[in-house]
């Protein structure tokens, strides 16, 4: 904890004062000796938040300082938000904070982080809003220039949780990647809503930081945020959008008289249209909806971003197990699409059940690998499938190495209606030695002696059950997977025709 609450202390506190006197003489909001405020040490808010345990300080700046915490009575993460101390000088402030807080606390988006509690306690204000476990996008650039699906899918996920808000009557005005949050699973969160305007700080929200670090809200201003601070709207939202979009394609800001993206970088030259739109200084001549983004982007993009966070989520299913062996999950069921790539799941473990399947016991629709495989392909060392390929092939149509079963059968030991091989047994056959209805072959008769042609006859008996009993099994995934696309592709086109995308 006490390594967490130093990060948020400049470099002249750690530099100049011994940190375990920093640590008990610091009280909320202490003055720091390179200007300013430091953010208040947690043992320092324990008694404002008994209902609270306070676990470490996430981060501070302009708008104030971020904790993770604990709620006790819950046994919850959550992260608490406290307010810069100036504020409170402001006589309107608090009825402004009523206002405004409350239109924040309504908003419900599963790309919005959800304010819990908001309040005042002591001289603080504060916000209790929902924990993202994960890295917000400032953190996630630093590790490179993201892939262009990536980027897709971060800019989709953020139209939708914008859109939302303005359409609640709420502008973000400080929209950049410190307030884009990722989740371990790749969902984005956007935090803050509303803060700028509470905190009446278009101007104040500015900040500018030495040559060789990474410029803060400066840059991500539309124009009319310094010209017009009094005149913005929610195309202010879609400048900063514009911007985030660019550094995340190019790795680099849109300064001056900059490049498409595309000539800055390998990506698709389709986006430069949507970017430089966004970025226009007229607000007239931008987009207007963050909604007419989406739809740009998601023409460009494909199957991979044409779909919401919760649609995405209908279309497609993954359960890994946690139990490995040979380095493989005990149990991976891998259903309809993947939003980040746009293609299909593939199922891979000891048990494979999926669309496409590969595992030891596989069971797949369009193909399946494995031991043993079942489908509609199937390629294993005994496939049972509607077609079978494999050692052993037992399905409509089988091909096999050593030995086959089927309405069509390929194999050196072939049974079936058709059946062509060296030994062959069936209605119609044709081989080196058969015996059917067309030829006896007495090489085959002998080959095929009574206890093999009862054993064939019971076989042939069993595989009008047995085998479209396995074809099933390995198609099952395939259809469960058709439905879930084919509701969630009714509930997009009923929400588009409502106006509600």
């Amino acid at each position: 904890m006490q390594a967490d609450w130093l990060q948020g202390l400049c470099a002249s506190c750690l530099e100049h004062a011994d940190a375990a006197q920093t640590l008990a003489a610091i009280n909320p909001w202490s003055p720091c000796t390179a200007g300013g405020l430091a953010p208040p040490h947690p043992d320092a808010l324990m008694g404002l938040f008994p209902q609270l345990e306070i676990l470490g300080l996430l981060g501070a700046g302009g708008m104030g300082a971020v904790y993770k915490a604990r709620q006790r009575d819950l046994d919850r993460l959550v992260a608490l938000k406290i307010l810069p101390p100036q504020i409170s000088q402001d006589p309107a402030f608090a009825e402004r904070f009523a206002r405004e807080a409350r239109a924040m606390a309504r908003l419900n988006h599963p790309n919005v982080v959800a304010v819990y509690d908001l309040g005042r306690t002591g001289e603080l204000y504060y916000f209790l809003m929902e924990f993202v476990d994960g890295v917000n996008l400032r953190q996630r650039l630093a590790s490179g220039r993201l892939p262009q699906d990536e980027c897709l899918g971060i800019v989709l996920q953020a139209c939708e949780a914008i859109q939302y808000a303005h359409d609640e009557g709420i502008v973000h005005r400080d929209i950049k990647p410190e307030n884009i949050l990722l989740d371990r699973k790749g969902r984005v969160k956007i935090t803050d809503f509303g803060l700028s305007k509470l905190l009446g700080s278009a101007p104040q929200g500015v900040q500018l930081t030495q040559s060789n670090q990474v410029m803060g809200t400066l840059h991500y201003m539309a124009p009319e945020q310094f010209e017009r601070p009094l005149a913005v709207d929610h195309r202010a939202d879609l400048y900063s959008l514009g911007v985030v979009f660019y550094e995340m394609l190019t790795g680099e800001l849109p300064l001056g008289r900059f490049a498409p993206p595309s000539q800055k970088a390998p990506v698709d030259a389709r986006l430069d249209e949507v970017v430089l739109r966004a970025l226009d200084k007229d607000p007239d001549r931008r987009y207007q909806q963050a909604t007419e983004v989406r739809v740009k982007v998601e023409a460009i993009a494909g199957l991979a971003a044409r779909i919401s966070p919760e649609v995405s989520r209908r279309l497609g299913y993954e359960y890994r197990s946690k139990t490995t062996v040979w380095g493989l999950p005990l149990l991976d069921v891998a259903l309809g699409v993947d939003p980040i790539t746009g293609r299909k799941r593939v199922a891979k473990g000891v048990i494979a059940i999926g669309e496409v399947a590969e595992g030891v016991i596989a069971f797949g629709g369009m193909a399946s690998l494995g031991v043993i495989a079942c489908g509609g392909i199937g390629i294993g060392v005994v496939s049972v499938s509607a077609l079978a390929l494999g050692v052993v092939a037992v399905g409509g149509g089988a091909i096999a190495l050593l030995g086959s079963e089927g309405a069509f059968s390929l194999a050196p030991i072939a049974l079936g209606e058709l059946a062509a091989g060296f030994y062959v047994c069936g209605d119609h056959v044709w081989g080196i030695h058969a015996a059917g209805r067309n030829v006896q072959d007495p090489a085959a008769v002998a080959f095929f002696s009574p206890w093999a042609q009862a054993v064939a006859s019971r076989v042939n008996a069993a595989m009008p059950i047995v085998v479209p009993l396995f074809i099933s099994l390995g198609l099952l995934p395939g259809l469960m997977s058709k439905m879930a696309q084919w509701r969630a592709a009714r509930r997009l086109k009923r929400a588009h025709s409502q106006g509600n995308p």
